[in-house]
């Protein structure tokens, strides 16, 4: 028989053991490591490892241990921040309790709450030092250390949509559909996913349906499911997203329900636009107690239906364990009107109930003003006084104002339209802007379950410009350069020297995906810079260079200048543009008259340059071109 041992070279297994040192760094990383001011590493998770579960509503104390793998100390000054995923009813911020020197250990703590409803939570973690800047753990410093929990409540699964949906009769304006369906059928198709993707890239342990309307404007799918007896307490949940990448993904999602053969009604809606976020519908059913109902599950187009995979994860109806599931039919009659959307009171909370102008979707020619009008209802319990503002929140302002107050009080339960004064774009392309509320004591709030998500204005935009010049295309064409010379291109992630590299869908700094653009970062020491001098180009009147600037997403500790440098024959380097950038979760678009040089033969320069420390200095220009009308 052949042996299976190998011998290994004793500097390969030097190799690996070094590796596997705690802090260890290799690569071109190596020297810019050991100088980082802030930096975290994992050690231990002295309480509630990863997987433990909970019954809803525990309280727990979840402890992490980190080493200062930094030159500074982090002082009381520093602190433990909530950053993204399920929160649990921690503290957003928490000060650390003593100071840690560099190479000492913490354990730092959170008491926190399992949610109410059963399934898989994870928070996401990091440090944030005296100056507000936020660090983790990582090669980078720049990684997130978490809570991951699981919630398993005394309820038992009354109904599961996703093991009797072929029981359910699936229907669209093409009449009924199999089931399961063929994916890309353009009549609309639904089919089981046993490890769906969820829109976050995370992967779902529990079965779900994936939905596709008719492939037709404003199309439809649905299913009707045979009559189920509801009982006091039961409960429909869901997660409700887009399937992972289905960017172009716009749809409502709507439970209806109908009693005998009475009315098809809505009992709950929720429109959803592909943003990497998913969410948790946990509605109370009691309200139909007693009813012999068919719940229909539907999904709406919004406009196109093109890549509308949307997707139910783990549909079911659940009801308290002490109560054995009853699906035979009791009982008929027609039930009290229900509670669209179920939600604890609530101070500042509103609710979105239409676009009075411009419905998501609406075309305007580049440069084009406009008036976007939005109807909200305010279901807190306090009233909006005049000191409260619509303020813009993240995406494409559209040169609006960012904060407009409130031209009258809206007591609880009343309706307002609130408008803002804005300009489509230059650039052909989809654009959508988010805004929120904010009261008097200048905190945010908005729409959904817990009051916390944005509304929005969503328009495409036909420009009248054409790409005279695109800088992505040609970005090799140009020379790259740092202060530690000449830069290959394309170069290599995480060159000491700087590098620059060609992302075909880059990840903005909002989380959303982009255009093509050019990913940059300065030579890794303290003002280092990259630049890239392009070939000479002649300028025309009316030309306009058009690049999104921001931090690559995630890129947490990111702080630039980005620049438009330009030379024209042997004269000196000047300056068009500068703006500075730090990662706050929203990106900008530069769109610049480039007519005063006009009749020139111009040499332009994308040049950034770091704030300080280049650590996590990933500088994105989103589809930087000169445009030029036709």
């Amino acid at each position: 028989m052949i042996s299976r041992r190998m011998i290994i070279p004793a500097v390969l297994i030097l190799t690996i053991l070094a590796q596997l040192m705690p802090g260890a760094v290799f690569g071109p990383q190596a020297a810019s490591a050991v100088t980082r001011c802030d930096w975290a590493q994992f050690i231990a998770d002295v309480t509630v490892p990863d997987g433990t579960s909970f019954a809803p509503g525990t309280a727990f104390t979840k402890t992490w241990r980190l080493k200062n793998i930094g030159t500074c100390t982090w002082t009381t000054s520093y602190a433990l921040v909530f950053v993204s995923g399920s929160q649990m009813g921690a503290p957003s911020v928490i000060n650390l309790p003593s100071s840690v020197a560099p190479g000492a250990t913490v354990d730092l703590s959170v008491n926190m709450t399992a949610p109410a409803t059963s399934g898989s939570y994870r928070g996401y973690w990091q440090l944030r030092n005296a100056s507000g800047v936020l660090f983790g753990i990582g090669t980078y410093a720049n990684k997130s250390f978490w809570v991951d929990i699981k919630v398993s409540t005394g309820y038992a699964t009354g109904y599961d949509f996703v093991a009797n949906y072929c029981s359910a009769t699936w229907t669209s304006a093409a009449g009924i559909l199999p089931c399961p369906g063929t994916d890309g059928d353009a009549k609309g198709f639904v089919l089981k996913i046993d490890n769906p993707r969820l829109e976050n890239g995370v992967t779902d342990t529990s079965p779900g349906l994936l939905t596709f309307p008719q492939n037709v404007t404003n199309g439809y799918i649905q299913g009707i499911y045979p009559a189920f007896t509801v009982q006091t307490g039961d409960r429909f949940q869901s997660i409700v997203n887009c399937q992972y990448n289905a960017t172009s993904c716009y749809v409502t999602f709507r439970l209806d329900y109908q009693i005998g053969s009475g009315p098809v009604k809505t009992f709950w809606t929720f429109k959803e636009k592909y943003e990497g976020l998913y969410y948790r519908a946990n509605l109370d059913l009691s309200s139909l107690a007693g009813q012999n109902v068919k719940f229909i599950l539907t999904i709406l187009a919004s406009g196109s239906p093109s890549g509308d995979r949307a997707l139910w994860g783990a549909p079911r109806i659940v009801r308290a364990s002490s109560i054995p599931p009853t699906p035979t039919p009791t009982a008929t009659g027609t039930p009290p009107t229900p509670t669209a959307t179920p939600i604890p009171s609530a101070c500042d909370r509103a609710t979105f109930i239409a676009d009075i102008s411009i419905p998501d979707g609406t075309t305007f020619t580049g440069g084009t003003p406009f008036t976007k009008t939005w109807r909200l209802k305010n279901v807190g319990t306090c009233t909006w006084t005049t000191s409260y503002a619509l303020v813009f929140f993240s995406g494409d302002a559209m040169s609006a104002i960012p904060v407009i107050y409130l031209p009258a009080s809206v007591a609880p339960g009343q309706m307002i339209n609130l408008s803002a004064a804005m300009t489509a774009p230059n650039a052909s392309g989809h654009y959508r802007g988010y805004w929120k509320l904010r009261n008097a004591s200048n905190v945010k709030f908005g729409i959904g379950p817990y009051g916390a998500d944005p509304f929005w204005v969503d328009i495409n935009v036909t420009s009248a410009f054409s790409t005279a010049y695109d800088f992505y295309t040609n970005a090799c064409s140009a020379t790259w350069t740092s202060g530690a010379g000449a830069l290959p291109c394309p170069g290599t992630d995480g060159a000491a020297n700087g590098f620059i590299l060609k992302l075909d869908a880059p990840y903005l700094e909002d989380g959303t995906i982009g255009q093509p653009g050019l990913l940059t970062f300065p030579q890794n020491v303290t003002n280092g810079y990259i630049q890239g001098i392009y070939p000479p180009f002649t300028v025309q009147s009316g030309d306009r260079f058009q690049s999104i600037i921001n931090c690559q997403y995630n890129a947490t500790s990111c702080n630039v200048v980005f620049r438009l440098d330009y030379q024209i024959g042997g004269g000196a380097v000047q300056t068009f543009k500068s703006a500075s950038e730090k990662y706050e979760g929203m990106y900008y678009r530069l769109d610049l008259d480039l007519s005063p040089l006009a009749g020139q033969s111009v040499k332009f320069i994308l040049t950034v340059l770091a704030n300080g420390s280049p650590t996590g200095d990933r500088a994105l220009w989103g589809a930087p071109r000169i445009a030029r009308t036709p």
